[in-house]
């Protein structure tokens, strides 16, 4: 991990030294269009010729944040004498506002308000289309990538956190063979009382349980409690934090989650849980992906 955050810290130098935009060598950014509106892809591409099978390839979610730290990785750790091999990074995020809580969320006939520790709930947000989303993933995005480039069809992967999280697991149950690999890191169980434990007792009830061969669930320590540098914080607003993150129940919810799945025949043998001591919502994401890279594209 250490090797990863210098090479961004070079990155950010390098900028500030040439007074420009850094560009990473094999990347490319482009504008994908759906019903939904537009979408920003970033794709890394590694040099050389590819794998006789098609490079392996990894679709990242919330790209704009994603995409510097798996690219940047990628280039650095994957090497004749590296753990990686080299593969195809792809990135969807938006050339504006995010549309994040309609893409990653379901649509439901009815969503369940979150209570507010302050008091009433939360706003509901924009109504939730994955479906869509999804659509535009295997109808749009990934014939155009295969379309530039050649790409393994059996070696595709998926990455999310947080609501990218939530669609992760959506995905890998409702569409099983859509991604060899998925990983979703700090899913949002909490969402809709609890709508991916209501997901997963539904896949539970068919007969014969289809599965992507991988499916690793992850969450930071801290992502149900207080850390310490939170303890100093006035006491109202430690209060309602704790109370916030208490109702959430993260860690206590996507552990449940995996091991409900794990229940299912053949369940153990491709859902698996891992809990990152000492990290946060915000810090455990680029630990998971750097752990989802190193997995997918292990040599």
């Amino acid at each position: 991990m250490r090797a990863l955050f210098l090479l961004l810290g070079l990155c950010l130098t390098t900028t500030a030294l040439a007074g420009q935009g850094y560009t990473l060598p094999g990347s490319q950014v482009e504008t994908l269009s759906s019903g939904g509106g537009d979408y920003q892809v970033m794709t890394y591409v590694p040099e050389g010729a590819p794998p006789a099978a098609g490079w392996p390839v990894i679709y990242l979610l919330d790209g704009n944040a994603t995409f510097p730290l798996a690219a940047g990785m990628m280039s650095a750790d994957s090497c004749a004498r590296c753990e990686m091999q080299p593969g195809v990074i792809v990135a969807v995020g938006y050339p504006g506002a995010s549309r994040r809580d309609v893409d990653y969320r379901p649509a439901t006939e009815q969503v369940t308000l979150e209570s507010n520790p302050a008091g009433g709930t939360y706003p509901p947000g924009a109504p939730g289309n994955a479906q869509a989303f999804y659509h535009f993933v295997e109808t749009v995005l990934k014939p155009h990538i295969a379309a530039q480039w050649p790409i393994n069809t059996h070696q595709q992967a998926l990455f999310g956190h947080s609501y990218g999280g939530l669609f992760a697991v959506y995905t890998g149950l409702t569409h099983p063979q859509a991604f060899r690999h998925i990983y979703a890191a700090s899913p949002s169980v909490w969402w809709n009382d609890r709508y991916l434990n209501k997901l997963a007792a539904q896949t539970l009830k068919q007969t014969s349980p289809v599965w992507p061969e991988r499916m690793r669930l992850t969450v930071g320590e801290f992502e149900q409690s207080l850390q310490q540098s939170e303890m100093t914080l006035p006491e109202k607003q430690r209060e309602l934090l704790a109370k916030h993150r208490q109702q959430r129940a993260m860690v206590d919810g996507v552990r449940e989650l995996a091991w409900t799945l794990q229940t299912a025949p053949a369940g153990k043998e491709h859902v698996s849980f891992m809990l990152y001591p000492g990290q946060s919502h915000q810090t455990v994401m680029p630990l998971a992906l750097q752990d989802a890279l190193l997995d997918h594209f292990a040599r």
